[in-house]
C-alpha cells in the first residue's frame, strides 16, 4: 500500500493537476489575509470553509489523474481493485493535509492574528480544517469519472453539493415539513464551520461532537465508495 500510494502520489504531483486548486485555494488565502490584524476564529472558519471547497476540487483530480488502462494495470499489480482505491484516497489525503499544515500555519508564522491562539483555538484550528478536508473528500469521490464521465457534468455536480452544505441552515428553515429532512443527510459542513466561527462564546464540547459527526459522515461515505468501487469496473 506504501509503495502504491507513494507511485500515485508522484505520478499525480508529475501530471500538475493539482496546480489549478492549489493556486486558486493560495490566493484566496492570501487574500484573507491580505491586512492585519485579524481574529483568530473568525479568520479559521472562512479558510475552513474555503478548504472544504479546495480539497474536494483538489480531491476529484486525484480520482481523474490515472487514465483508464494505467488503472487497470495497476489493479493486475496490486491484486484487489480496493487497494487502488484506497491509495487514491491517501494520496489525494495526504495532498489535503498539506494545504492544511499552510492554513493552519501561514497566520501564526507571519503573525497575521491580533493575538497568539490559545490551546483551545490551536486545537480547533487543526481539527477543523483536517475534518472538513475529509468531508471534502467524501464527497468529491462520488463525482470521479467512474461515477460521472463528463467533467463538464460532475464540476458543476460537486459545486451544488459543496454550496448546499452551507446553506443547509437556511435551507431547512425554508422546506416544508415533510422535507425537513434533506437538512439532516447533506454534509454537516455549515455546522461544523459555524462552531468554529462562534468557539470562543460556545461550549467547547459542542465543536467536538460535530467533529465527531463530520467525521463518521465521512468515513461512512468513504466505506460506502470503496465497497462499490470493488463490485464495478473501474472508469466503466
Amino acid at each position: 500500500m506504501i509503495v502504491l500510494t507513494r507511485y500515485l502520489l508522484r505520478h499525480y504531483i508529475r501530471s500538475q493537476k493539482y496546480f489549478a486548486p492549489v493556486i486558486m485555494y493560495v490566493i484566496a488565502m492570501l487574500l484573507i489575509y491580505s491586512y492585519k490584524p485579524n481574529p483568530v476564529a473568525d479568520s479559521y472558519s472562512v479558510t475552513a470553509m474555503l478548504l472544504f471547497f479546495g480539497a474536494a476540487w483538489l480531491g476529484l483530480t486525484v480520482m481523474n489523474a490515472e487514465p483508464a488502462g494505467q488503472l487497470q494495470l495497476l489493479v493486475l499489480h496490486a491484486g484487489n481493485k480496493r487497494k487502488v482505491i484506497l491509495g487514491q484516497i491517501w494520496c489525494a489525503w495526504i495532498m489535503q493535509c498539506a494545504l492544511v499544515i499552510i492554513t493552519v500555519l501561514y497566520p501564526v508564522i507571519f503573525g497575521m492574528f491580533e493575538r497568539q491562539p490559545t490551546v483551545g483555538e490551536w486545537m480547533m484550528a487543526w481539527s477543523g480544517h483536517l475534518v472538513l478536508s475529509l468531508l471534502g473528500l467524501s464527497l468529491c469521490v462520488f463525482l470521479q469519472k467512474s461515477y460521472v464521465h463528463q467533467f463538464s457534468r460532475s464540476m458543476p455536480g460537486l459545486i451544488t453539493v459543496l454550496l448546499l452544505s452551507f446553506v443547509q441552515g437556511a435551507l431547512t428553515d425554508h422546506l416544508p415539513e415533510w422535507l425537513q429532512w434533506l437538512g439532516k443527510v447533506l454534509p454537516p459542513a455549515f455546522y461544523l464551520v459555524r462552531e468554529m466561527m462562534i468557539f470562543e462564546e460556545a461550549k467547547q464540547g459542542s465543536i467536538y461532537l460535530t467533529i465527531i459527526w463530520a467525521v463518521m459522515y465521512a468515513f461512512v461515505l468513504l466505506i460506502i465508495h470503496v465497497w462499490l468501487s470493488g463490485r464495478r469496473d473501474l472508469r466503466s
